[in-house]
């Protein structure tokens, strides 16, 4: 007699969150995000530092991070939620996000407060844009019932 595998309801949740990722990522520009991060983060930066590439990885997983969420949410978006709205269901982790990303820039390039108020604007921006997105993507792929 065969031993059945039994997989729980968080297990397959799961399992199908995964699935669902890895078909948003294919749908993300890396390259695009990395010019992005370039544009806002470093574009008066000369010479790539220890510190500068760091936070160049650094944002892009935030970015690919907001992107996801974006994604998630878009289900919201598709049964006729106005983006705003959705946006704010998820606000509590968009600002994480935010201050995380701040804090290694205060953490990394010795900050004073003049200059951490202006990466919390770039941060802000960067990481709306990424959200909006992901959730511009996943909006399309439920409208093509491709979720």
């Amino acid at each position: 007699m065969g031993m059945n595998v039994i997989f729980t309801l968080g297990e397959k949740r799961k399992e199908k969150q995964w699935k669902y990722q890895r078909s948003m990522l294919r749908t993300l520009s890396i390259n695009d995000m990395k010019k992005d991060v370039q544009r806002r983060f470093f574009a008066h930066e000369m010479e790539e530092t220890v510190s500068q590439l760091y936070l160049q990885d650094f944002c892009l997983d935030v970015g690919i991070d907001a992107f996801l969420l974006g994604a998630e949410f878009a289900r919201f978006g598709y049964y006729g939620e106005p983006e705003f709205t959705v946006m704010r269901r998820c606000a509590g982790e968009i600002n994480i996000q935010i201050d995380q990303t701040v804090a290694q820039f205060v953490a990394w390039l010795k900050l004073d407060d003049a200059q951490t108020a202006v990466y919390k604007e770039v941060a802000t921006g960067f990481i709306y844009e990424w959200w909006r997105q992901g959730f511009d993507e996943g909006r399309k792929r439920h409208q093509l019932k491709l979720h």
